[in-house]
């Protein structure tokens, strides 16, 4: 494979540095960015070698890791953003070196399943999650009906959708308590329009009965900011900082004269990183077929309270949520990760409750935020709406990227057109991979993208 910019030994011959634009600045972005100014300082290129420019619409950097306070003083991730441990030890270096302080936090994760268990009391309505290991904590009927399912399922079975392989990994059982209602509370599409190639090997085997105590997971977060933005700010400080335009939304993308547009300039370049929507860089690259692929919408909730929170409440990281009757679909106790989220850890707690809707789906924003309190109420979450002492929404118009049927052979459609001009779509949306779009995984793919364009090596991670 040939370097876009040619082999690290040409790199440093040439006169005039070669132009790398980069489009948005989330964790894919600093990944490229931390690979070339390191390559500058262990002397592998030179310093002029590369001209970066990095165009972000946002008056921040981040993406989707970003972090808001409100006017009100609480702190909302956009999304669930926690670090466990990571196989990739240049992202674990540099993201530990931000901060001397860390929460080191249980992971303890619930599903509702009031559906099946009934309960009066909400807080005995929810099983651990994976649902699918906590089959010995639902009703004798229930258990035996997904015992035997077990014992009658073939997961070597050939799937070819999601729907056919939950149901041949877990049965129909467990599929229509909790697999299929959520999946599509999530997704907003139904199973059988989703491929599985992103979820082979990556779901937890069922257990029908209760086995030795699995490990205690961990997760880590920061103790000292103000959300998990605060991370990606202080290692985007690290570097130049003339090289961040900030509220510079890219409009169009000349493939033949190689220019970019906004709304202020107009950028040459010689290479793109795009991490913008795949769908929207072919847009702006005026593509005459449109890109085939869908997303989903997510609505953010952040209800901030006064004390008391009850002790369920306390020890609990988050819930998910299968039924349809709730609106949301997960719920994170947000404030319980880090005394900074609300503007005083003493009187006040706060959830960050997350609502899946289709692409062009509209809504009412004050049904949606009286419909999460109603429904935290309702899950036990909080013991009444006089708890409630702020309200926040935040559209997400791109929240997941639907892998669907179709998804491999429209990426390599326009994957090969992009790449024909030097323009390298990466990241969570810029791939349309979600089983490989944490953190880690996109910093990670951001280096390995500059180690492609700058030696040729061959990138494997947003191929996953």
């Amino acid at each position: 494979m040939t370097a876009v910019f040619g082999a690290e030994e040409h790199v440093g011959q040439r006169k005039v540095p070669q132009r790398l634009v980069v489009i948005g600045s989330g964790p894919t972005a600093i990944g490229a960015i931390h690979q070339v100014y390191k390559y500058i300082q262990d002397g592998r290129i030179g310093e002029n070698d590369v001209e970066i420019t990095v165009l972000e619409k946002e008056r921040e950097v981040g993406g989707l890791a970003r972090s808001v306070t409100d006017s009100n003083g609480f702190t909302w991730d956009l999304g669930v953003h926690v670090t466990g441990a990571s196989k990739y030890v240049e992202f674990t270096k540099v993201f530990e070196s931000t901060s001397t302080k860390w929460n080191y936090i249980k992971r303890i994760v619930k599903a509702d399943m009031k559906h099946i268990l009934k309960s009066d009391d909400p807080a005995l309505n929810y099983v651990p999650y994976p649902v699918q290991q906590s089959i010995h904590y639902l009703p004798e009927e229930i258990r035996s009906k997904c015992t035997d399912d077990l014992n009658r399922v073939d997961p070597s079975q050939p799937s070819t959708n999601f729907d056919e392989f939950t149901h041949n990994s877990f049965g129909p059982t467990m599929q229509e308590i909790f697999i299929r209602p959520y999946n599509e509370k999530v997704w907003t599409v139904g199973l059988e329009e989703m491929n599985c190639d992103w979820v082979v090997g990556r779901v937890p085997k069922p257990t029908p009965c209760e086995d030795r105590k699995a490990p205690v997971a961990v997760f880590r977060y920061p103790a000292d900011t103000k959300g998990i933005g605060e991370v990606w700010k202080r290692i985007a400080q690290r570097f130049p900082q003339k090289i961040f335009h900030f509220n510079e939304e890219v409009v169009e993308i000349d493939r033949e004269k190689k220019e970019i547009y906004t709304r202020e300039q107009k950028y040459a370049f010689d290479a793109i990183l795009s991490t913008i929507p795949i769908v929207t860089l072919g847009q702006i690259c005026k593509f005459e077929r449109p890109i085939g692929l869908k997303y989903s919408k997510v609505l953010l909730v952040g209800i901030g309270l006064k004390y008391p929170q009850s002790e369920w409440a306390a020890n609990v990281s988050w819930a998910y949520y299968p039924r349809p009757e709730t609106i949301f679909y997960r719920c994170t106790f947000i404030s319980n990760f880090n005394e900074q989220m609300t503007p005083d850890v003493e009187k006040y707690w706060s959830v960050l409750c997350e609502i899946g809707l289709k692409a062009d789906e509209e809504f009412d924003e004050h049904e949606v935020i009286r419909r999460t309190i109603e429904d935290l109420e309702e899950n036990g979450i909080i013991a009444g709406k006089s708890l409630v002492v702020n309200e926040w929404l935040h559209v997400l118009p791109f929240g997941y990227p639907i892998p669907t049927l179709n998804r491999e052979s429209e990426l390599k459609r326009c994957q090969q057109i992009f790449e024909e001009s030097r323009i390298f779509s990466r990241g969570r949306f810029g791939g349309w991979r979600y089983e490989c779009a944490n953190q880690d995984h996109s910093f990670t793919v951001g280096q390995q993208f500059v180690d492609f364009l700058l030696f040729g090596t061959p990138e494997n991670i947003h191929l996953i």
